[in-house]
């Protein structure tokens, strides 16, 4: 419904201009840091300070004030943050048993006691009697004042003693819920499928309620603990640094156990908005094709990964925060999308696996061809697995992925060698040739 109430040019009159500065460390799991730097004129009798424009999603218990003109004598009395914000069902609500005006499409103006705005219509007590009038959106409602109680900003509030100089530069930190990043990926695989060439992004998704103007950024990658009333965190100290990024990017530190991500210039996040910024430049990464046949997973499709190290010599070795990534293939005239996985924060001279989807001309199966028992706590099973390459033209090589959940087993009379992964784990290599298959044979024994 839309009312145009009287009160706006007042509203907006009461707008105070401060000079500010803002500066805004995000981090992955919906939480930010927000510290702002203002100038601002304290009244000496009644020592007072108003922050408007604080974040409606600021967490008060981690709100940190100081003051750096009084630094040795000011102190804080009481803190109060005010987020009950007006709207017009609000004002209207607060002006139930009191005078309103209503103008009405016809432009007739009709003053009178706001009984009931309830059930879509509004009810008056004029000197005629009672007026039921069906609300909408022509109808215009007029109110003398703001009710008392409610404010048109989310606005911090102290009352604080030790102040000497009416002029003061205040300092305000806090923590807020509902801003969050991530970073998303673009990689194009090169024609003979050896290369990638990869792009990043960050995603900004402000919804904190509040617009931070030409804010200093930062955003921190890794998995932070937090406790059911968080404490800003200090970020004066304990970081080594790494440049990653060009001059207006992003440069890149080890951070305590994450790492922290700053931009080299001033940007703007507004409320309600995702904002994207290139997070380093594109880098041409060596990579290979890899087959996978986990018959745990899938009983008969491949899955096709690419897969390259993290590595200043491959053509990255920079910090891969977790995210989305998206890979596509030049066809003969267009650039088509073949697949994306979603990758964790990978640390330098690591792995990146990616499966990016299920090969169409390659098919797996697994048969246990036979099962007895050799002793009250042994078994013996005889595993076939095939492999059948249906491509015309290209020989491959498929990774093989096998389980064994018993306490004690032992591979026998396996016609491929295996590589063991781990307690429970393993893995065989099986070259195919085009329009031809392979089989796998072992037999495993399990004892308990």
């Amino acid at each position: 419904m839309k009312r145009i109430l009287s009160i706006i040019i007042l509203l907006l009159s009461m707008a105070v201009a401060q000079d500010a500065q803002d500066y805004v460390t995000v981090y992955n799991d919906n939480l930010g840091l927000v510290k702002q730097v203002r100038n601002v004129t304290v009244d000496l009798k009644n020592p007072i300070i108003e922050f408007k424009d604080v974040a409606a999603s600021l967490i008060p218990t981690s709100v940190h004030l100081k003051s750096l003109t009084d630094t040795k004598s000011f102190e804080i009395l009481e803190q109060n943050f005010e987020y009950d914000l007006a709207s017009a069902d609000k004002i209207l609500n607060k002006y139930i048993d009191q005078q309103v005006s209503l103008i009405l499409e016809s432009g007739e103006l009709i003053t009178g006691t706001l009984m009931s705005l309830a059930g879509g219509s509004y009810v008056l007590k004029t000197e005629d009697g009672l007026k039921i009038l069906p609300a909408n959106n022509k109808m215009q409602i007029s109110v003398k004042e703001l009710p008392e109680g409610l404010i048109t900003r989310p606005t911090l509030i102290w009352q604080v003693t030790g102040v000497k100089n009416a002029s003061q530069k205040l300092e305000v930190s806090y923590l807020t819920n509902n801003i969050s990043w991530n970073a998303e990926y673009v990689g194009v695989l090169s024609e003979k499928e050896d290369q990638i060439d990869v792009g990043a992004w960050v995603n900004i998704d402000n919804k904190s309620g509040a617009t931070y103007k030409n804010a200093q950024l930062k955003l921190v990658a890794g998995d932070i603990h937090r406790a059911k009333e968080p404490r800003p965190p200090y970020f004066e100290r304990g970081y080594t640094a790494e440049t990653m990024a060009k001059a207006d990017g992003f440069e890149e530190k080890a951070f305590f156990e994450y790492h922290l991500y700053t931009l080299q210039r001033p940007t703007t996040v507004k409320n309600n908005q995702i904002k994207q910024i290139s997070l380093f430049p594109n880098a041409t990464v060596a990579c290979n094709k890899k087959y996978v046949f986990d018959a745990q997973r899938d009983p008969k499709q491949i899955e096709v990964q690419i897969v390259f190290v993290n590595k200043k010599e491959n053509g990255l070795g920079l910090p891969i925060p977790k995210g989305i990534f998206r890979i596509y293939k030049q066809d003969e005239k267009s650039l088509e999308f073949i697949g994306e996985d979603r990758i964790e924060h990978t640390p330098r001279n690591e792995e990146v696996n990616l499966t990016i989807g299920k090969a169409f001309d390659i098919v797996g199966e697994k048969t246990v061809v036979d099962r007895k028992k050799l002793s009250k706590n042994s078994e013996q099973q005889n595993i076939e697995i095939e492999i059948r390459n249906n491509k015309e033209k290209e020989n491959i090589e498929v990774v093989v992925v096998e389980y064994f959940y018993y306490p004690n087993w032992k591979i026998e009379n396996n016609t491929h060698a295996y590589n063991k992964k781990s307690a429970n784990k393993v893995e065989f290599k099986l070259p195919v040739k085009a329009n031809e298959k392979t089989k796998l044979n072992y037999q495993v024994i399990y004892s308990w």
